[in-house]
């Protein structure tokens, strides 16, 4: 009689999930919103201590609105796209290229000079407003068309395009309104 070996081995490893959009991108989640979650942080502090008076709440609101949702936003993007270009790239849906430096340097020009707005005339502030809506807005229709020809709905090809319409659109309406 013979006796037959059976071979008893562990199972292999279940596959695991890809992490989540948020742990896989880490900070790349949050730089590019930085200036608008700043800027409703910021207003709602100085809203609600007081801090603006009530004749000159608009023209603070505008000055928020350009050091937090260009300054701040485009410096957190130009050093998303600096220095964590890799991971930027991907969380766009876009292959890593020469872009990267270049879209970087222009956010951050853009960054510093809105940061720079707070302590000039209003006029300073509507060129900074001009310079980014136009940008933003380019960007934002170069999202677009990534989606339309590629079908990248990558999260900040998709999501960040609230930041590209709407925050310009806030910026013109409130320096026209309020400034």
């Amino acid at each position: 009689m013979t006796t037959t070996q059976t071979r008893t081995s562990t199972p292999a490893p279940a596959p695991t999930a890809p992490a989540p959009a948020a742990r896989r991108h880490g900070v790349m989640g949050v730089l590019p919103y930085i200036g608008v979650i700043l800027f409703g942080v910021a207003s709602y502090q100085q809203f609600s201590g007081g801090v603006a008076a009530a004749g000159d709440w608009g023209p603070t609101l505008v000055t928020n609105a350009v050091v937090y949702l260009i300054g701040w936003s485009m410096l957190g993007a130009g050093i998303a796209h600096l220095l964590f270009s890799r991971r930027t790239s991907a969380s766009i849906g876009f292959t890593p290229g020469g872009f990267q430096t270049e879209v970087g340097f222009a956010d951050l020009a853009m960054g510093v000079t809105a940061l720079l707005a707070a302590g000039y005339s209003k006029e300073y502030a509507l060129a900074i407003i001009l310079v980014s809506s136009i940008y933003r807005v380019g960007c934002g229709i170069g999202h677009i068309r990534s989606m339309v020809r590629d079908r990248n709905f990558a999260i900040n090809n998709t999501a960040i395009l609230v930041v590209n319409f709407l925050v310009p659109a806030f910026l013109l309406f409130a320096y026209t309104t309020w400034a």
